[in-house]
């Protein structure tokens, strides 16, 4: 075959091969690789693949070679070195570029790239803190849609600007069996969690920080009275992950305890996101498996249906027979 391959697609060729190897490639292996599947000796074609490998290893990747046996090799691409350096943002970052993407998106001017910035705020949206988000993402993912609660997409505008200017804002609060009262708060940070916003904030009136959830404020949020830009400081070392609240799916009379929920690897690094570093997970080959010390059933169904077909309960037994017989019903009714 004639040598028309260029360097630099030579490499690029061989970088693809390696990343998409399922197992380490043979000397065999790469000689069917375009650019090294010509006809030159031997020996120039193996000083051809070590000249390549040296350029890959000068710019951070690393190529590994194993001996075998009769004095042939087999080479891996370590594939974390193929990846840029995490994203590092701050909460306000984030919210200052999740908002230009809504625009767009709202707006309709995001033309021919509306699928790929769709994508793009769903992994924005998802923290932005792990290695590796996957390029393709399954629609169960797509359909945890920014946009399917109207009323939070209203309040991160205005807490989002909050957060940016430092102001207080005030709102109308109900939890559940509780009456709605007025909430008068500094904004630290939002967070996402469950597919819905989080307010984490300091309560003038507690006189500590507390989690709000959004789709819980009743009417609109708005600045507080008198307030302006600068008027308080988040402080120091301050945590936004280490103060969201630790029981995600509720406590109290009619939680079950010791609950485990497996995850197929589809949508494992939103769980992971969510749920890493507060909670027990457990990896396999087929997904992950998240483990809490008790969850309300029908809070942790909710958060379920956002990933329908992609999750099965492992334990405990109770709470797959609730599962089941709310799914048949769910069925009937359909």
């Amino acid at each position: 075959m004639d040598d028309d391959v260029s360097r630099t697609e030579r490499q690029l060729n061989l970088v693809s091969a390696l990343l998409k190897a399922r197992e380490a490639l043979s000397w065999r292996d790469i000689q069917k690789i375009s650019g090294y599947n010509v006809n030159l000796p031997k020996r120039s074609l193996q000083k051809r693949f070590e000249r390549d490998v040296h350029d890959l290893r000068e710019i951070g990747l690393i190529v590994s070679a194993e001996a075998l046996p009769k004095g042939e090799r087999q080479y891996s691409l370590d594939r974390g070195s193929c990846l840029l350096a995490p994203l590092k943002l701050t909460p306000q970052q984030r919210l200052l570029l999740y908002r230009v993407g809504v625009s767009y998106l709202e707006g309709g001017d995001a033309g021919p790239l509306r699928e790929h910035l769709s994508r793009a705020l769903v992994k924005l949206q998802a923290g932005s803190g792990i290695n590796a988000l996957p390029d393709y993402l399954p629609p169960a993912i797509l359909r945890r849609s920014l946009h399917r609660r109207p009323a939070e997409s209203s309040h991160v505008q205005t807490i989002g600007q909050a957060l940016i200017e430092r102001r207080r804002v005030v709102f109308d609060y109900e939890r559940p069996g509780a009456p709605k009262r007025k909430r008068s708060v500094a904004p630290w940070s939002l967070v996402t969690r469950r597919g819905g916003w989080y307010l984490v904030a300091y309560d003038h009136e507690r006189k500590s920080a507390r989690t709000f959830k959004l789709s819980r404020i009743r009417g609109e949020v708005a600045f507080a009275p008198g307030s302006k830009a600068g008027e308080y400081d988040v402080p120091a070392g301050f945590d936004s992950e280490a103060a969201f609240s630790t029981e995600p799916f509720g406590a109290g009379a009619g939680t079950m305890h010791n609950v485990r929920v497996r995850f197929s690897s589809d949508v494992a690094f939103i769980v992971e996101n969510e749920f890493g570093g507060t909670h027990k997970i457990e990896r396999s080959a087929g997904g992950i498996t998240l483990c809490l010390p008790q969850a309300y059933p029908y809070e942790l169904l909710r958060y379920l249906s956002e990933f329908a077909g992609h999750w099965e309960i492992v334990s405990p037994p109770e709470l797959r027979t609730l599962v089941i017989t709310e799914l048949r019903q769910s069925l009937e009714v359909a």
